[in-house]
């Protein structure tokens, strides 16, 4: 079944520059699609186009066959709760603690967590920051903030995870965790988009690899 459709997407910034050319891409439910190419290739592009925070040029982008130009605000809001993405500017409130930025998460999703409390510090202890858990963000590293962004977007069981460059800051044990982590969601019938140029995860041939070179498909593996 597909879950997200890009059909002829094209994407131009003013005044003219192609950030992407004539994208045509099919998500089915419980893909792992890994986008990959060169800084400027417009990985970062699709992922905004997909979640909505930017809308093509030219093209249309489909939700369970649902064109977004005909959704309203509030539907795509109500679609975004059951999303989860992982920015690769993090998007943390950094003022706040690292507990209050992922009950948040969980507020926001209008999901009911059972004990919650319980369920934030589990995903703290299997990250290994749960000791930064009353922290304020700012007070935390490049990594431990990137682990935060994680958990904020996995711990309400989305059925899709929107991934930019999820690894970008961390250690390769971390790393590892971390794919781990994505597999086992993955596996579980949940769909991942994960944009990335970096080997390790190119090497782990976790499910179907997209190239793009200069915003044009160049491959579809």
């Amino acid at each position: 079944m597909s879950l997200i459709i890009l059909k002829s997407v094209s994407k131009i910034y003013p005044p003219f520059f192609k950030a992407l050319i004539n994208i045509n891409l099919e998500i089915n439910k419980g893909d792992f699609i890994v986008l990959t190419g060169p800084t400027g290739a417009g990985k970062t592009t699709v992922l905004k186009l997909i979640y909505g925070e930017e809308k093509p040029t030219f093209g249309e982008i489909f939700y369970r066959d649902v064109p977004y130009s005909k959704l309203k605000t509030k539907d795509f809001s109500f679609f975004r709760r059951n999303w989860g993405i992982i920015f690769q500017d993090y998007k943390l409130f950094p003022d706040l603690t690292v507990y209050e930025n992922i009950k948040i998460s969980l507020i926001l999703s209008k999901k009911f967590v059972k004990e919650m409390k319980f369920r934030i510090y589990e995903y703290l202890e299997r990250f290994n920051i749960s000791q930064k858990a009353q922290k304020k963000v700012k007070e935390l590293s490049g990594g431990e903030q990137q682990k935060v962004g994680i958990i904020r977007a996995i711990i309400k069981e989305p059925e899709m995870l929107i991934a930019d460059e999820p690894t970008g800051n961390l250690d390769p044990a971390s790393i590892k965790e971390i794919l781990e982590i994505l597999k086992e969601f993955n596996k579980d019938g949940k769909t991942l988009i994960l944009a990335t140029h970096d080997p390790v995860i190119l090497n782990q041939n976790l499910g179907k690899i997209v190239k793009l070179n200069r915003g044009e498909m160049i491959q579809d593996v």
